[in-house]
């Protein structure tokens, strides 16, 4: 081994050459002062700086300085310099040859290379070069003063405590001292020049991680900027920095792609985040030789102590230990924060970022018209009466629809929500199995160094008996944990389908059975819950049984092989030790449980994505045509059977076959073609949302253009190529009208106002309340279903798209508005040279414009003509006065009606509804206070906290054990030792010491052994007991407040849950009920465990010394100054964090409804661009909160290790035996991560109740009054109605919709409500079921008040069929019969009422379309033309005349039509009750699902009906047919029946309004079927 001194001057000349070394680069810059530094950053000027991240602005480059580390370091080198030379000077004046030890200018020579350094610096704009010159001048910083210290540092320490030294001693000294802390301060001020200028991403601040200097990145200062805000007001997400480029999710997900390889996803991910995986595995190392090092210093001190025992004075070294026990405790702190944060930033919101982009790109890739309902297996699990088999399909075939799971619209957002945040966690918990690994190997080779091999080893094997044990008990625990997750998609599906069908729900007075169906579902993911949680309390026993047995087996053997010869330091070190181990141990777990999960989500995850995406199915074409075509509705089996597989016969009625069509360029075409015929999915072909089965679809290509355009000229504006959609229901979303509009073009104001007066839009724009900037909320429900219609097409018009495809636009507005819609927007000058695909059942209204007539008939072309319009009669009716577009008043205006909610008042113009609200301040004691009541009250808590007493009391009666044990072994050796021994002893102790070490003497070394084991066993039932009892009391309390939640949003307002958005609903019902069950008690009950741990640490820290407790004040003052600061923000930050998740979800929801319309204005990378900002959003919220917390953990952690070193500091002064000193410093050593655990559950208990604070918000929303007076036992017997005076607004600051409104209802009448629409018709329904609540007047039935009954009787009593049906998951029976009270005839009888089923007996329809009838008696020619006509078109289809003279007949030429003898037709699937229906109905057309909602509406044999539009997208055919049947049926009944229409021939033939006057009149004479429509009303009365 070398001697010291030359050791010494090596380390003196090494340090010269590498700081030598290290000024070169500087030297270099200045010799090459031409050479512009690159790469990284464009230079742009002086005054400008760009880089990946953003944007430096004139502002942050004024305010861009490094004065003051510029004038820091030139002080630091100049004062160090001077230290140096007057220390050679001194040696210089005592020394002969000063020269000949030449290694004693090795400081000198650093300190001028140190001054060149600074002299090099770059000017403050070379921001690149500079920092890295900076950096080069800490480290030279760092090796001075590590030299300083080495060579020197003992001897300036001996002269500082050894007051014999002469002067010239101590002034070398104090000169060495000078010249390291000029060092330090040099390191330091090199360290805080700032990186560059604020940069900015748009307008926002981008994260200043890498702007301002490397010391604020050591002390996680950097986030200020937060901190100050959060001082001056409320916090909102664009104060929160931007992330910058390399964490921002469209980089990651580009990044990721490009290196996308054909393997698991769990490999990919590895691979991809490799380099942060080893950086984080590398820190992991370095933690767990820190964590060790405070065990090295603690036996090294206590052993001292031991020494010192038996001298006069204190051994100078124990305060060397005491320095290395702060210094340990430092490191220690900083890079454990520093792999959380590596942890945090690069991987966990990185990964989950990257996750949620690919399941978002995914979905836009996907099918959209894959609707659940269509695998049949996931039917009986919906169905409630059908039972396992009631998908009808038997052995093999049923096993496979049962063992697939469909990807349902909810299981999707789980993948973006639970299944990306499963992988993120695991991204934190990964280390733990090389920190366990490290700790075993470190912790346990310092053990053995301690007590021999044979204790620790044989230790070791008993602990490793508990693994095969925690294997099998891990694998039953995976299990279940995937039951879990099902039990929860479950209960997510039924919440969604409630959301989506609350309407249905109201008006069928359906709350409390649907609440007890979705509690059954909660109660059965409880149970779940529970044995997770009690199998995971199995695991967690075993697993700690283990350390248990180490720490019990190596102590008896240590005991037995050394007996009196054990020692205090080798005890208490040990047991530090054991802590390591038992951490290590306990790590793995955690561990397992975070990697079964990150495991069940990948998997789930790597399927997903796995699933094939939607293929393409058209072909390149010069016209749109299909040729032989046979196309089918996607299903769920699409995106998993591999190509080339075998695949499952499709059911016919979801199939379009041997389809051959040539659409006209430029022309308008029609489909028409009875319910269910497959004219929807005709359209849908033509988008390539089909799976094509046989067949060529052709479509025009679209050619590159530029989407981003902010202008187009008027004559490139239409690009023919380009497709436009308005889907059957149409799709608006957040935002305002003209939003919705102009779907990211550029305003054109001339075009933008022709489209609103093509789509009759302009009277209702002013009639709203902040006109086109009006907000719409989600789904549009601040506007009425006819102006969704129009505003849908009135985005399609405005498109820069040459092909338009309709679907079924007139069916939501009245016969005028229709007219003037198809004469201005689909024939007007807006359509013209654009290709029009319009299905429609008003065939008669568009025919005259057609061009092309495709009539379907059973998923078959019954026929395809070519027809020729009449431009001129086209011209002359479009430009009629009476109905052009240019009379205001006759422009209808869509008023609210009972399926929406209004807009906002003026005041509120703007009002984002997209922004969720939030509380602020700390979290409101109401909020503990309801978590307490529901959680079972005071009993349960004061169990818990009796536990978490016992077990603390247990702790120290275990570590005081083992104090008696070594105090034991000292007193024994005391006893039978030499009588010199004893003598040095008595030195030590003082007589009543030495008089209590004996008191116990009776009780040997053995039994405090013993006590140490038992009582360790008995904290491992304790805390098992504990983890218990937290579970209870969290599931009480989430129980109750679930159900709260529940029941609160089944019973809401109506306007309420319109205006809502669903994602928010759902972030409570899901993500912070979560919470609320996995996490809250526990955070709850950890907050007093650390509080009481906390207590216990100072207690024992007292022991020492009572001094103790004024250096433990300042601490805590300091403590609570960071708490105050730190809780302030962090509580804002988790709730916008916790309110940044919601439009994720919400946009998502959003984009899967509308899928299909988004591709067809091919607007995908708009939506993944936003979607992309949402995340980022989400991310910076999380990033933000987490840096907030590593701001604190260092402080604290920097607090708890001055605390150790007073604690210490105060055990060498005290001059206390070692077993005391190792009793106090066990528990003061764990003073740092106490006190950063209770900030920590200070915080999470707070952040925690942030969720059950959200879940209360929505529990105690205002619902509709649940009280009332019981209804008559068979009320309505009659169904009289009389309403009087009735006056009715949506919210009180709003206009009446209706005002005194009058009229009574006889017994048993049928009633049509008419009038334009807007006018207030489904208002008037609205009354009747109470959804609106009137200001004035009256409504009574049978002379009842209704205002005064309980709602659920009231609804329950009446029925209604909604304009917009909506049907639940399950089957036909589930739906049409939700108690399973009926038997199969009566279902069957209702779907023949409602002509769902054909029988024999049905009476004849009528043939002829009433367009072609009109014009019999015109010309020859003419009669030609109309006969040919007569054969083409459906007569099931149109039933209903045109205006004689108002239109001319269009000329046909006739087509063969195409053979379909070979196709026999299919079977009809209203037959098979146990037909699946999947959520919404979406797995049926319109039309169906309206006569599915009447037949269900029929079975309940109403004394009064409603029918709000209900045959509004049936043919005309079936709806005369069923206004005949229904008319039949309730005349017998006696049932009182009102029925609202915007189809004039609906109510024609109803009781009340035909005297020729009215506005039933009045809209009569304007209809485009006025001469049928007075057929029918006076033809009646003839007849009559």
């Amino acid at each position: 081994m070398l001697d010291p001194d030359v050791w010494h001057k090596v380390v003196g000349v090494a340090a010269a050459v590498v700081v030598a070394l290290l000024t070169l680069p500087a030297l270099v810059r200045v010799w090459r002062t031409s050479e512009v530094s690159g790469g990284g950053y464009t230079q742009l000027g002086r005054d400008s700086y760009e880089d990946g991240d953003g944007i430096a602005t004139e502002e942050s480059i004024r305010a861009f300085s490094d004065t003051r580390p510029r004038v820091a370091v030139w002080l630091g080198a100049a004062l160090g310099l001077g230290a140096s030379v007057a220390t050679r000077v001194i040696v210089w004046e005592y020394a002969k040859d000063v020269f000949s030890d030449w290694s004693s200018w090795a400081e000198p020579a650093c300190w001028v290379l140190l001054c060149l350094q600074c002299a090099c610096n770059p000017a403050k704009q070379h921001h690149r070069t500079k920092f890295r010159l900076t950096i080069l001048g800490l480290l030279s910083s760092l090796l001075l003063a590590f030299s300083v210290g080495l060579r020197h540092g003992y001897e300036a320490l001996e002269s500082l405590t050894s007051p014999g030294l002469d002067r010239t001693a101590s002034v070398l000294g104090l000169l060495y001292l000078a010249q390291f802390f000029s060092a330090v301060a040099a390191a330091c001020a090199f360290a805080a020049f700032p990186r560059r200028p604020d940069v900015y991403d748009g307008t926002n601040l981008v994260d200043q991680q890498h702007t301002l200097s490397l010391l604020s990145v050591f002390t996680f200062s950097w986030n200020r900027v937060i901190f100050n805000v959060t001082k001056e007001r409320q916090m909102e997400i664009s104060d929160i920095p931007n992330l910058d480029h390399i964490t921002r999710s469209r980089n990651l997900e580009t990044r990721f792609l490009a290196r996308r390889a054909k393997e698991p996803l769990w490999r990919q991910l590895i691979k991809n985040y490799a380099g942060e995986l080893a950086l984080q595995w590398a820190l992991t190392l370095v933690i767990a030789f820190l964590s060790l090092f405070p065990q090295v210093v603690l036996y090294n001190f206590l052993s001292r102590i031991e020494t010192s025992q038996r001298r006069t004075s204190t051994d100078p070294t124990v305060f060397i230990w005491v320095g290395a026990l702060l210094l340990s405790q430092v490191l220690q702190v900083g890079v454990n924060n520093w792999l959380k944060w590596i942890t945090t930033s690069r991987l966990e919101i990185p990964v989950g970022s990257l996750l949620q982009s690919l399941v978002f790109s995914k979905a836009l890739r996907q099918y959209e018209t894959a609707p659940p309902g269509q695998m049949v297996g996931q039917a009986g699990r919906s169905g409630s009466q059908d039972g396992p088999d009631a998908d009808g399909k038997t052995g093999k075939q049923a096993g496979k629809a049962k063992g697939a799971e469909p990807e349902t619209r909810q299981s999707v957002i789980n993948h973006m929500k639970l299944d990306s945040a499963r992988v993120t966690i695991f991204c934190l918990y990964n280390n733990n199995f090389p920190m366990a690994i490290f700790k075993l190997i470190l912790a346990g080779g310092f053990a053995v160094s301690l007590m021999g091999w044979m204790p620790v080893l044989c230790g070791l094997g008993a602990g490793c008996l508990m693994i095969p044990a925690s294997s099998l008990l891990s694998k039953k625990y995976t299990s279940l944990h995937f039951g879990l997750m099902k039990y929860r998609d479950g209960k997510a599906h039924l919440l969604t389908e409630a959301l989506q069908g609350m309407r249905q729900i109201r008006y069928s007075a359906l709350e409390q059975h649907w609440e007890d169906k979705i509690l059954a579902s909660r109660n059965e993911e409880l149970k779940q819950y529970w044995k997770v949680a009690v199998w995971q309390c199995l695991v967690v026993f075993v697993v700690n049984l283990g350390p248990l047995l180490l720490a019990s087996v190596t102590f008896f053997l240590y005991v037995w092989q050394n007996g009196t010869r054990i020692r205090a330091s080798v005890i208490f070190t040990s047991l530090g030790l054991f802590d390591q181990l038992d951490e290590a141990v306990a790590l793995l777990p955690l561990l397992q449980m975070y990697l079964l999960e990150a495991w069940t989500s990948a998997v789930r995850l790597e399927k997903y994505f796995g699933q094939v995406d939607k293929q393409p199915v058209s072909e390149p074409g010069d016209a749109i045509a299909l040729e032989k075509a046979t196309v089918a509705w996607p299903r769920i089996a699409d995106t998993e059977i591999p190509e080339g597989a075998a695949e499952e016969e499709r059911e016919a009625h979801s199939m379009l076959r041997d389809v051959t069509l040539d659409f006209p360029m430029g022309k308008l075409s029609v489909i028409t073609g009875k319910t269910g015929s497959g004219k929807s999915l005709l359209l849908a072909t033509l988008l390539g949302e089909v799976k094509l089965l046989a067949g060529t679809v052709r479509m025009p290509s679209v050619p590159a253009f530029d989407e981003d355009a902010g202008y187009v000229p008027e004559s490139e504006w239409i690009i023919p190529q380009l497709t436009a959609f308005v889907s059957q229901t149409p799709w608006i979303e957040s935002g305002t009208v003209k939003e919705n509009i102009l779907f990211g073009l550029p305003l054109v104001e001339e075009r933008y106002r022709k489209v609103l007066t093509a789509c009759a839009l302009e009277k209702d724009i002013e009639l709203l309340v902040d006109g086109d900037e009006t907000e719409v909320g989600p789904k549009g429900v601040t506007l009425s279903g006819g102006q969704r219609w129009r505003t849908a097409l009135a985005r399609a018009l405005y498109s820069r798209s040459g092909i338009l495809v309709l679907d079924d636009v007139l069916s939501a507005v009245d016969a005028h508005v229709g007219r003037l819609v198809v004469d201005t927007a689909l024939s007007g000058e807006l359509a013209q040279g654009r290709t029009r695909i319009l299905a429609t059942h008003h065939a008669e209204l568009v025919l005259p414009h057609a061009s092309y007539l495709v009539r379907l008939r059973s998923g078959e072309v019954a026929s395809a003509e070519r027809l020729s319009p009449s431009y001129a009669t086209i011209a002359a009716a479009g430009n009629s006065g009476q109905d052009g577009p240019s009379s205001p008043d006759e422009a209808s205006s869509d008023a609210q009606n009972g399926h929406s909610a209004p807009a906002a008042p003026k005041e509120a113009k703007k009002s984002s509804q997209d922004e969720e609200g939030r509380e602020t301040g700390r979290v409101k004691w109401k909020v503990y206070r309801a978590y307490y009541n529901a959680s079972g009250g005071a009993v349960p808590w004061l169990i818990g906290i009796g536990i978490l007493v016992l077990g603390h009391s247990l702790t120290i009666a275990r570590t005081w054990s083992l104090k008696e044990l070594a105090q034991q072994a000292a007193a024994e050796a005391v006893l039978f030792t030499s009588q010199a021994a004893q003598t040095v002893t008595s030195l030590v102790y003082t007589e009543d010491f030495v008089a209590q070490k004996l008191w116990g003497t009776d009780h040997g070394i053995f039994f405090w052994l013993g006590a140490y084991i038992i009582i360790d066993f008995v904290i491992l039932l304790v805390q098992l007991t504990r983890v218990m009892v937290f579970f209870i009391v969290g599931l009480a309390a989430s129980k109750i407040l679930f159900q709260r939640l529940t029941h609160a949003i089944l019973r809401a307002p109506l306007r309420w849950i319109d205006t809502v958005p669903s994602g928010r609903i759902l972030n409570r019902a899901t993500s912070d009920i979560f919470t609320v069950d996995r996490r809250l008690s526990s955070q709850a009950f950890g907050f007093v465990r650390n509080v009481l741990f906390l207590a216990v640490i100072i207690a024992t820290s007292l022991s020492v010394s009572v001094y103790v407790i004024f250096f433990g004040a300042l601490l805590f003052v300091l403590y609570l100054r960071v708490a105050r600061e730190y809780i302030n923000t962090a509580r804002e930050l988790k709730r916008i964090n916790s309110v940044s998740a919601s439009p994720i979800f919400d946009q998502f929801s959003s984009v899967l409804s509308g899928l299909s319309t988004i591709r067809a204005f091919n607007r995908t990378k708009f939506y993944m661009d936003r979607m992309h900002g949402l995340i980022d959003n989400s991310s910076k919220a999380s990033w933000a909160l987490q840096l907030s917390s590593r701001w604190m953990s260092f402080r604290m952690g920097v607090l708890g290790a001055f605390f150790v070193t007073i604690v210490a500091s105060a055990v060498a002064f005290s001059r206390i035996d070692a077993a005391l000193a190792g009793f106090s410093l066990a528990f003061a050593l764990r003073y740092t991560n106490a006190l950063t655990s209770l900030l920590q559950a200070v915080t999470s208990l707070e952040l925690g109740f942030n969720a059950c604070e959200r879940v209360l918000e929505y529990a105690e929303i205002e619902t509709e009054p649940e009280g009332g007076e019981d209804a008559p036992a068979a009320w309505p017997t009659e169904g009289r109605i009389e309403v009087d005076g009735l006056t009715v607004r949506y919210a009180k600051d709003l206009p009446p919709v209706l005002r005194d409104v009058s009229f009574s209802v006889g017994a048993g009448e049928r009633i049509g409500i008419v009038g334009r629409t807007g006018a207030g018709k489904s208002t008037l329904a609205a009354v009747f079921f109470r959804l609106l609540d009137s200001v004035e007047g009256s409504v009574l039935i049978d002379n009842v008040d209704i205002s005064t009954l309980k709602l659920s009787q009231l609804r329950s009593r009446l029925a209604i069929i909604p304009q917009d049906p909506f049907l639940f998951s399950g089957t036909l029976r589930s739906n049409l019969d939700m108690e399973g009270l009926m038997d199969d005839y009566e279902l069957l009888e209702s779907l023949k009422r409602v002509h769902l089923i054909e029988t024999a007996s049905d009476p004849a329809r009528p043939t002829p379309y009433p367009i072609v009838d009109a014009t019999v008696d015109a010309t020859a020619a003419t009669t030609s033309a109309s006969s040919a006509l007569i054969t083409a078109i459906d007569p099931e289809s149109v039933a209903e005349p045109s205006t004689p003279g108002a239109l001319a007949p269009p000329t046909v030429t006739e087509q063969p039509e195409p053979s379909t003898s070979q196709n026999p037709p299919p079977a009809n699937i209203f037959t098979n009750l146990s037909t699946p229906v999947s959520t919404g109905g979406a797995n049926l057309s319109q039309g169906q699902r309206q006569l599915v909602c009447l037949a269900r509406a029929l079975l309940t044999r109403p004394k009064i009906l409603v029918l709000d539009e209900a045959t509004s997208a049936v043919d005309r055919g079936t709806d005369s047919n069923i206004q005949e049947s229904l008319r039949k049926e309730f005349a017998a009944a006696g049932c009182t029946v009102l029925v609202i229409a915007h189809r004039l021939s609906t109510p024609a033939g109803e009781d009340g309004g035909d005297d020729g006057t009215g506005a039933f009149w009045e809209l009569v004479q304007k209809s485009a079927e006025k001469e049928k429509l007075m057929e029918m009303v006076l033809g009646g009365e003839r007849e009559g």
